[in-house]
């Protein structure tokens, strides 16, 4: 019964005034195409804030922790601990990258992958910032 209120509802503002069997099956699949879009839609909400602010520090401890044993290397050397650094500082850069958590304009990615592979001081400088904009401006060596 619902189906076919349905149905003639749509078949109305479609401009078709007769309903046929055929019909029912066509709106019954358009129909179940736009709940499944509307629903999907509900699930997408924004980020619990804490875990924001936790990825965020995640970001930014890596950043300086990066920064520290690649300016201010010790006497005796880290090993493989820049490259390992480096690696740590690229993967939580994704998790701000995937959760839309840089700023507007700002592309923490490209710029965390450029100060970090090739040495880009610009970068460096800019992903600095955005760890001093989000509250975190005592962890950076450069800000």
């Amino acid at each position: 019964m619902i189906l076919d209120r349905v149905c003639f509802d749509l078949c109305l503002t479609t401009g078709v005034l007769r309903m046929r069997k055929t019909n029912k099956r066509k709106v019954s699949a358009l129909l179940a195409v736009v709940l499944a879009g509307v629903l999907s839609a509900c699930g997408e909400q924004e980020p619990d804030p804490e875990r924001v602010a936790s990825w965020r520090e995640d970001y930014c401890w890596d950043l300086s922790t990066w920064q520290r044993i690649t300016h201010d290397p010790p006497v005796k050397g880290y090993g493989n601990e820049p490259v390992l650094t480096a690696a740590a500082v690229i993967s939580a850069a994704k998790v701000i990258d995937r959760e839309h958590l840089d700023h507007e304009g700002s592309h923490i990615l490209y710029d965390t992958v450029e100060a970090v592979s090739h040495n880009d001081q610009d970068a460096e400088k800019r992903v600095s910032e955005y760890c001093a904009e989000v509250g975190f401006e005592t962890l950076m060596k450069y800000d």
